[in-house]
């Protein structure tokens, strides 16, 4: 009598604990789909996001705004800004390779796989682009596009002393 008292606390404590989950679960994804709709500056088609410019943006594409982050405004930002097309990645390879000239930016390193990696270098020589394209699961691409300053035209290391502690 005892042993089936303590199965069934125990299966009310572990449905309790799903239904807290799940509850939780639930209400984290109404919080992230309405911050997504209210964080999102761009609808698809729009142009970018006020915020950022000089760099080449798609037509039609969807701002991630969960995995979005930049400093900054207009030609001069930093930071990464995330995005899905329903482009295939070869045709956002080929888009981004072709139009970043025309914005100013010298490729400096390319690799076309699976997974392409395109790097770019302001016409400053003060900004670096790193351009991630994968491939999506059921349709079009996702494109990671990092842009940060150049450690070469901004950051200066201090002297080192015999031990190898800057002075």
């Amino acid at each position: 009598m005892k042993v089936a008292g303590l199965g069934y606390n125990r299966f009310a404590r572990v449905l309790m604990l799903v239904a807290v989950i799940g509850g939780v679960a639930g209400c984290s994804s109404v919080w992230n789909s309405s911050a997504s709709k209210t964080a999102d500056s761009s609808s698809p088609g729009s142009g970018p996001p006020t915020q950022i410019a000089g760099v080449a943006l798609p037509d039609g594409y969807s701002l991630d705004s969960n995995r979005t982050i930049i400093l900054g405004e207009g030609d001069r930002w930093i930071g990464r800004l995330s995005y899905s097309i329903g482009s295939s990645a070869d045709q956002m390879f080929d888009f981004i390779r072709r139009e970043m000239g025309n914005y100013g930016w010298t490729e400096v390193a390319v690799v076309r796989a699976e997974a392409s990696q395109l790097t770019f270098l302001s016409s400053g020589g003060d900004r670096v682009a790193s351009v991630l394209i994968t491939r999506s699961t059921l349709y079009g691409s996702k494109v990671d596009m990092t842009v940060a300053p150049s450690t070469g035209s901004t950051v200066t290391a201090a002297p080192r002393q015999a031990g190898g502690r800057p002075r």
